[in-house]
């Protein structure tokens, strides 16, 4: 008997945020805007689901396509004129895997 696993349909990435920013808008418009810098028109309109916000303003979960995983990543790293700063603190294609923290971490 062998087992076929199923391919992921979705990826998510937690994104931590500076300045701290908890408008849901304005947080997809800058991710639309590192997008648009990096790789045109064609990709700023990249589909994505914001999941979640923190309290604080300061960590977003979203959900994309695990092909524009990728791409998403890389608009973030290369992002220059955004106005909030994303930086990735954590991806995979299994969501309950962004709540673990290292053990080694203090929070």
């Amino acid at each position: 008997m062998s087992l076929n696993h199923l391919p992921p349909i979705h990826h998510y990435i937690c994104l931590s945020m500076e300045p701290r920013c908890t408008d849901v808008l304005l947080i997809r418009k800058s991710l639309q805007d590192a997008l648009m810098d990096m790789f045109g028109l064609t990709f700023s309109s990249t589909y994505m689901d914001i999941l979640s916000v923190n309290e604080q303003g300061s960590e977003v979960v979203i959900r994309v396509n695990p092909d524009d995983a990728s791409r998403i990543l890389a608009a973030v790293a290369g992002a220059s004129r955004a106005s909030i700063k994303c930086s990735a603190v954590k991806e995979s294609s299994f969501l309950p895997s962004l709540l673990s923290s290292d053990p080694g971490v203090q929070q």
